[in-house]
């Protein structure tokens, strides 16, 4: 928490300062500065793939739609979009930086709604944090808490999603 406040980090995921000053941010905090390149590849060095949940997500696509809603910043985001392909699996989305809103806060859902022109009772939303989760469930829409593939896939058969191959 001490580090995420010292860099800015929920103001990056915002949107309310710049990716120069963020990477700067940090920067000041480590004792060997590291060149722009290696500090964006040290931030995204936190994602490790999971293969069954980007082939669910590629099924749903292509059966009900997929869309994403990311409280990330640019850096993040960029990085997820190429490193894996996001865009052969949803209809659309948007990271927290690009609209000033991040889950679980209601506005985010409603700005998702409008976006995506769907309403409430048509969403099915998935998500590993529980806050994010629950600020949905508020908005109406159906949620799920993602613990794990087989769970999520569950949860999505009991919603009388069809995962059929």
């Amino acid at each position: 928490e001490d580090f995420a406040n010292r860099v800015r980090l929920v103001d990056y995921e915002h949107g309310q300062i710049s990716t120069d000053e963020f990477l700067l941010n940090i920067n000041t905090l480590l004792n060997t500065p590291l060149d722009e390149i290696e500090l964006k590849n040290a931030w995204c060095g936190i994602f490790t793939p999971i293969p069954q949940m980007l082939t669910l997500a590629r099924q749903l696509h292509t059966q009900v739609g997929v869309y994403i809603i990311s409280n990330t910043g640019k850096i993040h985001w960029n990085y997820l979009q190429e490193r894996f392909s996001l865009a052969d699996f949803y209809k659309d989305a948007f990271a927290s930086f690009e609209v000033g809103q991040m889950k679980p806060v209601a506005s985010i859902y409603k700005t998702a709604e409008e976006r995506f022109g769907f309403s409430p009772e048509q969403v099915v939303f998935i998500d590993d944090r529980l806050e994010n989760v629950e600020g949905a469930r508020a908005c109406n829409w159906q949620a799920i808490h993602h613990r794990s593939y087989g769970e999520t896939r569950d949860a999505l058969i009991d919603l009388g999603v069809d995962l059929a191959p």
